[in-house]
């Protein structure tokens, strides 16, 4: 080929290859706006506790509305994968996410106080909740669910201090920057030997953690300034009839 055809021929696979280029840019563009949407979706699902499989369930909806509205875009919305296993991966990878920030707040922290509670779930499991409050050298505070252990079989003393000490472990939170631990008044969390509290005591010899005995209740608060007299005597008359 003679040199001006060889510089046509140049230009016309430059533009061949930059048509491809644009076609999957654009193509990659589409694909992460249905990644985008669908993790939207399945944070929704699992904020609002409802089934995994609903996500195939929003899926046909927004297909239907799709086809009233703009169906043009009907292939742009075929992109978001909404399916029962997309939406628990979904789901696993944003709660991964989450514990990744806590974690770096954490690490931030220069005093932080726990709260925690043991109680069982409507399936009859024991689940043990911490909740942590921090703050940083910038006053900063951050006030997060740490974490809920499962306690399987018994719910003693030792039990509860093991799963505390595990969730502490996970989310890297060190012990010498607890101030302050917020129980409630069962015997397995005060005893003094063999309850929560003793626990940590002779595991933790010279700390300087507070703790509290529970948080006053609102309803305590509204029997305290409220005259109940008069509902508890229509109450204890109806009972007594029946």
């Amino acid at each position: 080929m003679s040199e001006y055809e060889r510089k046509q021929n140049v230009e016309s696979l430059c533009k061949k290859l930059s048509g491809r280029q644009n076609f999957f840019k654009k193509v990659n563009t589409i694909e992460e706006a249905g990644t985008h949407a669908s993790n939207i979706v399945a944070h929704n699902i699992a904020k609002n506790n409802k089934a995994l499989s609903d996500g195939e369930f929003v899926k046909q909806c927004m297909l239907q509305v799709c086809d009233v509205l703009c169906p043009d875009k009907k292939n742009n919305f075929l992109t978001v994968s909404l399916s029962r296993k997309t939406v628990t991966s979904r789901i696993e990878s944003i709660d991964k996410n989450l514990t990744s920030q806590l974690e770096s707040k954490i690490g931030q922290f220069k005093f932080c106080s726990i709260a925690m509670d043991e109680s069982t779930d409507i399936n009859d499991t024991a689940q043990l909740v911490l909740f942590i409050k921090g703050v940083d050298e910038n006053f900063d505070i951050t006030e997060e669910l740490a974490c809920m252990r499962s306690l399987k079989g018994t719910t003693k003393g030792c039990d509860i201090f093991l799963e505390f000490q595990e969730g502490l472990l996970t989310l890297k939170v060190p012990i010498t920057n607890i101030c302050n631990i917020t129980i409630d008044g069962a015997p397995n969390v005060t005893g003094k030997k063999s309850g929560f509290l003793g626990l940590f005591n002779q595991n933790y010899p010279g700390n300087n953690v507070v703790f509290l005995h529970c948080v006053i209740h609102q309803d305590a608060l509204c029997k305290s300034a409220l005259n109940m007299k008069p509902v508890l005597d229509a109450v204890v008359k109806l009972v007594n009839t029946i």
